[in-house]
């Protein structure tokens, strides 16, 4: 079992399902502040495009997301320093009908200090 912690922040700051932001820019510039407060940075994730090439959902996550994929490379001698710790917390956007993006989808715990 992992166990998770819950950043301490003021309810208005957190990300919640329902806001509306009117393009993916503005998504990103808000959770990349929210991340900023509570001490911790974020990076791209998946996304799914319509047949225009226009994101209809987008993902945002902790950049310690995930877990490094193991090299096949054995000759490799250099030491990487270790970024990915299999953090959940995410945030998803999709775009409405009405062409703005709405947060659909929130993780907020962390795997990590």
């Amino acid at each position: 079992v992992v166990k998770e912690l819950i950043p301490i922040c003021e309810e208005e700051l957190k990300p919640r399902e329902g806001l509306e932001f009117p393009n993916l820019e503005e998504c990103e510039k808000f959770y990349k502040s929210y991340a900023h407060f509570i001490g911790f940075s974020i990076r791209k994730s998946r996304s799914k495009n319509n047949n225009e090439g226009v994101p209809k959902y987008k993902y945002y996550v902790c950049s310690k997301q995930g877990f490094r994929q193991s090299s096949t490379n054995v000759k490799c001698s250099r030491k990487v320093k270790l970024t990915r710790e299999g953090c959940n917390a995410m945030v998803g956007f999709r775009r409405t009908s009405n062409e703005i993006y709405v947060l659909f989808k929130f993780h907020e715990g962390h795997t990590h200090e």
